[in-house]
């Protein structure tokens, strides 16, 4: 029962509020796109978490996609050992970076009366999902070693059964608990991304990163000069 919520029930059911959800919200309500601007609120917090996370959790997330798009390509670089334990040593390091992040993020908005005031349910929501999916994701890489050679042989034939609308259970059926609240919070957040300030990740994962500093003009001052 666990198995078919986790592994069949939340992919499909994320999948679906991804295609659904977020271009209604585009299309309806683009104002609230992307996420609101707290740098103004608080600026010295928000360099420690922010770098952090996004470092550490894009190079993980593009490792994950590696395995998926080039399966053989991985499969013959971690078939040498030492290539394995960099990689390894690297994810490790990678993960403890975007969990420092994203509990500075979490600690920013809990200390400042401010951001409260712009923060809803969802977000803490998906705060606390991230930090939970870092920790899972740095408990497996401690506890259950060469995580990055295994996921190719299971995850992967997993997803891809996913693909075709013939999900293999037999792949992910006899991980641990920690394995699969990994994956459930996966979804998990991939369910929510629609409903929070995250969404527009799935607009423009890699150029928003280059997108210039806004400029902010306070409307008071406005008026002094033009009075």
């Amino acid at each position: 029962m666990l198995n078919n919520l986790i592994f069949i029930v939340l992919p499909y059911a994320a999948l679906a509020l991804v295609l659904i959800v977020t271009p209604y919200r585009w299309y309806t309500n683009r104002l609230t796109w992307s996420a609101y601007s707290t740098q103004f609120l608080e600026r010295k917090t928000l360099y420690w978490g922010i770098n952090p996370w996004h470092y550490g959790i894009i190079l993980i997330l593009l490792a994950h996609l590696a395995g998926i798009i080039a399966p053989g390509v991985m499969k013959r670089l971690l078939g040498h050992m030492d290539a394995l334990i960099f990689l390894e040593s690297v994810g490790l390091g990678l993960g403890f970076l975007a969990l420092f992040g994203s509990i500075i993020l979490l600690l920013r908005r809990v200390n400042s009366p401010m951001l409260k005031r712009v923060t809803f349910a969802g977000d803490w929501v998906l705060l606390f999902l991230l930090i939970a999916q870092t920790a899972t994701g740095i408990y497996i890489s401690l506890f259950m070693r060469w995580g990055s050679q295994w996921y190719l042989h299971t995850v992967v034939p997993y997803f891809y059964s996913l693909l075709t609308f013939k999900p293999q259970l037999e792949y992910m059926a006899d991980f641990p608990l920690i394995f699969k609240l990994h994956a459930a919070g996966a979804f998990l957040i991939v369910a929510l991304l629609p409903f929070t300030k995250l969404v527009h990740m799935l607009y423009q994962p890699i150029t928003f990163l280059k997108d210039p500093p806004i400029l902010y003009r306070w409307l008071s001052r406005a008026r002094e000069r033009v009075g």
